[in-house]
């Protein structure tokens, strides 16, 4: 699972990310800080995000009990033990790997819209938008590009089911029937594209997958 730290010089600024561009699978947050402490930042975050997981750094164990309030995942003492974080981080990741309503945040025209991981099917650049292809046979068209079409799949990408099969497709594995040499057939008997460059990669991941359980 690949993974981007974005990092926040307050409480404020983060809310505001949240508020404007979506949420994040993770959140380490200190407790003792300016302003909003750490608890009241993580209810905060509750507003936009019941699923978002939440370690505690701090210097101070006074706020072990008030970090259920908001449903915190982990609770670190300083100095940290990386050992700690690391296990701490895996446990999370792994259990985002394998939960079924892990969502991804797409902006529309319309606002935010969460979508599902498990609903998309597929999803292609048709100009400079991505239009998601969901499984109950809807389309979401997401707003136009400002860089590259890999990077802004990066999020859904990160996700192990996720993969490129040209410059303009990505498709998500559950749903492969078969790959030849030119084509990706999915469930349904739709056809994607699957260009000589990323077919090696696409047919690797695709065996992986099944092999290794498709959650």
């Amino acid at each position: 699972m690949k993974l981007t730290v974005t990092v926040f010089s307050s409480s404020a600024a983060l809310l505001e990310h949240l508020r404007v561009r979506g949420t994040f699978d993770i959140y380490l947050l200190d407790v003792i800080m300016p302003g909003q402490n750490g608890i009241e930042l993580g209810l905060s975050i509750r507003e936009f995000d019941q699923g978002g997981r939440i370690i505690y750094l701090t210097a101070s164990s006074d706020f072990a009990v008030d970090s259920y309030r908001a449903k915190a995942s982990d609770y670190l003492l300083k100095p940290l033990d990386k050992s700690r974080l690391f296990q701490s981080l895996d446990n999370i990741i792994k259990s985002l790997e394998l939960e079924p309503h892990a969502c991804v945040m797409i902006k529309t025209r319309e606002g935010l819209r969460r979508l599902p991981l498990h609903s998309i099917v597929y999803g292609e650049l048709v100009g400079r938008c991505i239009q998601y292809h969901l499984s109950n046979g809807s389309v979401i068209t997401g707003m136009s590009l400002r860089g590259s079409f890999q990077n802004a799949v990066e999020p859904l990408l990160a996700h192990r089911r996720f993969v490129l099969c040209s410059i303009s497709f990505f498709v998500n594995l559950s749903y492969v029937e078969m790959i030849d040499s030119s084509n990706i057939r999915l469930t349904g008997d739709k056809t994607l594209p699957v260009s000589r460059s990323h077919r090696a990669e696409v047919t690797r991941r695709w065996l992986d997958f099944h092999l290794e359980g498709d959650t």
